[in-house]
């Protein structure tokens, strides 16, 4: 057995050296470590992955995506076969994790143009496409390589293939602005009307990106002005996005009509109002202006503006129907940022998902410069729009719980309504997360973001939970902020930790962008307030510990501190303790490992407050002498409560 385990281990430092010289160009080293090897050795080298800095794949994959054209060669003219072509692995493009990527595919998207010849030559499938449909050309088609394009498509490689977006070479090409290889497309049939699964064609994507070349040359080979799922236009797009360039060309398209026209340069003004990456109040009143001028143009017939319903977020601002009101906008910021905003919202509707974007920036305007109360009013706006659509509310949550921490710790007053709103609506994210979990396919990122809300539900209860203890708060919000947190006592990590849990340990991490100056954990008021609206004192994690275990158990990991840091830990955690005793904690519950939380208090400063409330009740003991006599129950013979308490007490069922 020793014999064996060592040959392995032989093998698989040999199979790291052969992967390196591989990766790493070394030609030389990579033929003399294989050359006198017999082909199943040789088989075993080659086509078994090798995992590193998470790139998982073999050493031909490895080169191919390096651009080590020699050792491309070496692998392919001296060992091929054993040496496998359509081999899959896991590699990074940048930012990027690729997985099923070939070493053409590898080639092709990292632009070595050799190394593709020299693989399709090797009989190299020019169609294999990676978990995600994309193929060696859509990688190619991404970088602006047009000299590999051109090879590829010469051998076979099909330009109408899309990914699993059902997103096209053409449309990657033309999001990414590459002229070059749109037209060589173009010219070749690609399909120039196809559609993306959120409709969009690649009019749309170099629209939005204002690549008005590519915009040009698709409109030359007779795109269509379609629309989008959100019913948006490229026209509409390019405007939203405040790509002057494009608008100027899609507007003045026959086929695009005197209101269309209108609508897209009042929503180009609008948008440069209040656009983050293209805020400009100059052109913002040019097209406003411009917009309202063809309105009123005589010549063609007036097309007078139905503004819609003022909005309170907007300062319940009145959209300008007449051109004397426009001009009055000039010189005026405030006024021209709102008639943005209003416009933008009656033009694209609240359906759209890209409308919340200028909202939530020029709320991060006003808290920049603490008007918090105008910037809280366009958050929840924009919050509520994302709500609506069933878009991912995880930054906008986090970040409320950052400004309300900013307001609390500069001494800016926070009303109680505010936090409740918000909770309301974390509580309804989580719900939704739930949901999400259970028909969709990409369960890590889901879990990752609904962890995130969990953690983001704590910094609002740690918030709520300060501004609770103010005598002045109206009773009808009180009741209603514990109603919402009372709608979080079931919510948990992957590792079954709630927000009791969390709210205990010391190692809860804490948002650093304002947050952390007011939520520290443990937190005996967060504690206090999640015991008070229903979280059970003795729910446990997967690992069986209950928060008392946590809290106690913290202190073993507690970093070296100074005196004063230690002393407030440690009248945090005994707060904490004290809360959950004061609820019926069991001292006697028994994690995985057998430790009570009695055990867990031992040496540290919470030892005392434990050991005082050490007063088992007689159906405790019984438990624990089940447990000590080793005993087994069948569920089904026992109540959900009773089986809850057993194995809480260390006695498992059979």
């Amino acid at each position: 057995m020793d014999e064996k385990l060592m040959l392995d281990d032989v093998s698989s430092s040999l199979r790291d050296r052969v992967f390196f010289a591989a990766r790493d160009g070394m030609a030389l080293t990579l033929y003399a470590l294989l050359y006198e090897k017999n082909t199943d050795e040789i088989d075993d080298l080659l086509n078994n992955d090798v995992c590193c800095d998470g790139v998982k794949c073999t050493p031909l994959i490895a080169a191919a995506r390096h651009g080590r054209e020699a050792a491309v060669r070496i692998l392919l003219d001296k060992f091929r076969p054993p040496v496998r072509l359509e081999t899959e692995g896991t590699v990074k493009f940048d930012e990027y994790v690729i997985e099923g990527a070939t070493a053409l595919w590898c080639a092709a998207g990292a632009g070595h143009l050799g190394i593709v010849k020299r693989l399709v030559r090797a009989g190299a499938n020019v169609n294999h496409a990676t978990k995600t449909l994309s193929t060696p050309l859509r990688a190619a088609c991404f970088d602006g390589r047009l000299d590999i394009v051109k090879y590829l498509v010469r051998h076979g490689a099909d330009i109408h293939k899309a990914n699993k977006y059902n997103n096209t070479c053409l449309m990657i090409a033309a999001y990414k602005g590459h002229l070059d290889v749109v037209q060589f497309l173009l010219e070749s049939g690609t399909r120039v009307d196809d559609r993306a699964l959120c409709g969009a064609t690649a009019l749309h994507f170099a629209a939005e990106c204002g690549h008005a070349a590519v915009v040009c040359a698709l409109i030359d080979h007779n795109a269509k002005m379609l629309t989008n799922q959100n019913d948006m236009t490229p026209l509409q797009c390019a405007a939203e996005r405040a790509r002057a360039s494009v608008v100027e060309i899609l507007a003045a398209r026959p086929d695009v009509t005197r209101a269309q026209a209108i609508d897209a340069f009042e929503l180009l003004g609008a948008s440069f109002a209040n656009d983050k990456e293209y805020y400009c109040l100059r052109m913002a009143y040019q097209y406003l202006h411009r917009a309202m001028t063809m309105r009123y143009d005589t010549r063609y017939g007036q097309l007078l503006k139905k503004p819609a319903d003022p909005i309170p977020a907007y300062d319940n601002w009145r959209e300008s129907t007449t051109l004397e009101e426009v001009e009055r906008l000039h010189g005026n910021p405030h006024a021209l940022h709102m008639e943005g905003l209003t416009v933008r919202e009656r033009i694209l509707g609240r359906q759209c998902p890209d409308l919340p974007h200028p909202v939530v920036f020029r709320g991060a305007v006003f808290a920049d410069e603490a008007r918090f109360e105008r910037c809280l009013a366009l958050w929840r706006h924009a919050l509520t729009l994302r709500i609506l659509n069933s878009v991912s509310v995880v930054k906008d949550l986090l970040r409320f719980a950052q400004v309300f921490s900013q307001m609390i710790h500069i001494g800016i007053e926070l009303p109680l309504y505010q936090v409740c709103f918000v909770l309301e609506a974390c509580a309804e994210e989580l719900r939704r997360g739930i949901k999400r979990l259970e028909v969709e396919s990409d369960t890590e990122a889901l879990i990752e973001e609904y962890e995130s809300n969990v953690r983001t539900a704590l910094y609002l209860v740690a918030v709520a939970a300060r501004l609770l203890e103010n005598p002045n708060n109206d009773e009808q919000t009180n009741r209603l902020t514990r109603c919402s947190v009372f709608n979080l006592r079931d919510v948990s990590l992957r590792t079954g930790g709630t927000l009791l849990h969390l709210a205990v340990d010391r190692r809860t991490p804490v948002d650093d962008f304002h947050t952390s100056d007011v939520c520290q954990f443990p937190c005996t008021r967060t504690t206090r307030l999640l015991l008070e609206c229903g979280v059970n004192v003795d729910v446990a994690d997967d690992s069986r510990r209950t928060a008392l275990h946590v809290a106690l158990l913290s202190y073993q990991y507690m970093p070296v501190l100074c005196v004063e840091e230690r002393e407030a830990w440690s009248e945090a955690l005994c707060g904490c303790v004290c809360e959950l005793l004061a609820r019926g904690a069991h001292v006697d519950a028994m994690d995985m490992d057998g430790i009570t939380p009695l055990v867990a208090s031992i040496g540290g400063p919470a030892e005392s407050l434990v050991r005082s409330a050490l007063n088992p009740r007689l159906s405790c003991l019984a438990a624990s002498a089940l447990a000590h006599h080793g005993s087994k129950y069948r569920p089904e013979q026992v109540p959900k409560d009773l089986h809850d308490f057993l194995i809480m007490h260390g006695v498992y069922p059979v």
